[in-house]
């Protein structure tokens, strides 16, 4: 299941906005969409929420989407708002229920069910005190990243191992253990990262313990800020085991370091099979890391009206470095501080009109140097700029 195009008649002040996420007529398998404050990203996220949620509740609503299928998700599908309305209550089918029926019957058809999945970007993380080690998931199809979610990461990690342990019984339990931690580990192996799952306390906790690179223990709890956003947010979608779904994440970059931000799509594209990932974001880091088919800007004209811009309208940014993606993608004037970016257009201006033997340029070149230094780029091109407008000027004193 996947998202072919999107259109808002009206949706937290979002007014009639078209998106098309697909390319040569088959739906992408991931979509960034960027923009300042203010444009639109997250409410987009959020309206894909809200039309599958108010499909489930038989609401109309100002939102239409066009859903791409896997085949044997068409074949069980009579009724589409039946269809959704079914799986996220498949869980909840008693014995008497008389759409029981129906509901094993999607279960046959189907090997893999699909799910929409919402990270947003505020996600309170409380202290874990102990972990179950016979976590029951039950399925559903609309899954938000919250709280409540997230506790359960290191009762789905405990019950993982005990599992693994379980089917395995002719193998060493510190061999079971080792791959099972391998399998989550590896979901991070390109980010370089100096923190790895370890093990599970021994206290009767069943907390996840992580190791680094010194050899330090530490608890779930004890992970920084960048790395619980960094590994809860990421386990929390594997635990959900998502296939054929759609992903939607809010500012994924939030408290990373750029390194991770530069790698953080790879891990998330790494997570389940054939997935539809639907990314917001600030991070010229992560627009420097994906095609500009899977980037859609989101702008306002003249008017004030916010416009999707795609494709051939964009530069590509892909492992290009963060000040040209800021300033060709996201529109920022310069990647300076204001204050010095003005300062250097006055500069400049003054040498235009070759008036640098001037006190005014003297008393802010000098003031330019000081916060740049001698060796600063643009510093050395005004430099060269003066000295090539110098030769010219002898040049045509010798002249006449």
């Amino acid at each position: 299941m996947k998202i072919k195009n999107l259109h808002i008649k009206e949706f937290k002040g979002l007014r009639d906005i078209s998106i098309n996420f697909e390319k040569n007529d088959k739906p992408l398998d991931l979509v960034v969409l960027a923009g300042s404050n203010g444009s639109g990203k997250t409410r987009v996220l959020e309206s894909i929420l809200k039309y599958f949620q108010d499909h489930l509740s038989y609401k109309q609503n100002n939102i239409e989407a066009g859903i791409f299928y896997e085949e044997k998700e068409k074949n069980c599908i009579s009724n589409v708002r039946d269809f959704f309305y079914r799986l996220e209550s498949f869980s909840y089918c008693e014995a008497n229920d008389p759409l029981r029926e129906k509901h094993i019957e999607i279960k046959n058809k189907l090997d893999i069910l699909p799910k929409v999945i919402y990270v947003p970007t505020e996600i309170n993380f409380q202290k874990m005190n102990t972990a179950s080690t016979t976590l029951v998931q039950e399925y559903k199809f609309i899954n938000i990243v919250n709280t409540n979610l997230i506790k359960d990461i290191p009762s789905y990690i405990a019950t993982k191992m005990i599992s693994a342990m379980l089917k395995n019984k002719n193998e060493k339990v510190g061999d079971v253990q080792k791959k099972v931690f391998n399998e989550i580990n590896e979901i991070f192996e390109n980010l370089s990262i100096d923190v790895k799952v370890e093990d599970i306390s021994q206290d009767g906790r069943n907390i996840t313990l992580f190791t680094n690179s010194s050899g330090n223990k530490f608890d779930i709890n004890e992970l920084s800020s960048g790395e619980k956003q960094l590994f809860l947010r990421t386990l929390a979608i594997r635990m959900l085991n998502p296939e054929n779904s759609i992903i939607l994440i809010d500012e994924p970059e939030l408290s990373l370091h750029p390194k991770w931000q530069q790698r953080i799509v790879d891990v998330y594209t790494k997570i389940g099979k054939n997935n539809q990932i639907i990314i917001a974001t600030h991070s010229p880091h992560i627009l420097g890391s994906v095609r500009k088919e899977n980037i859609m800007l989101l702008d306002k004209d003249d008017e004030g009206k916010i416009v999707v811009r795609t494709g051939d309208e964009l530069y590509d940014s892909y492992g290009q470095p963060t000040d040209r993606v800021l300033k060709d993608i996201m529109g920022l004037q310069t990647t300076r501080n204001p204050k010095v970016f003005k300062l250097l257009e006055e500069v400049r201006k003054i040498v235009d009109r070759d008036e640098y033997n001037s006190d005014e340029f003297k008393e802010k070149y000098r003031e330019l140097k000081g916060i740049l230094g001698s060796k600063d780029e643009d510093i050395f091109l005004i430099d060269m700029d003066i000295k090539i407008r110098k030769k010219r000027g002898l040049k045509n004193a010798e002249s006449k």
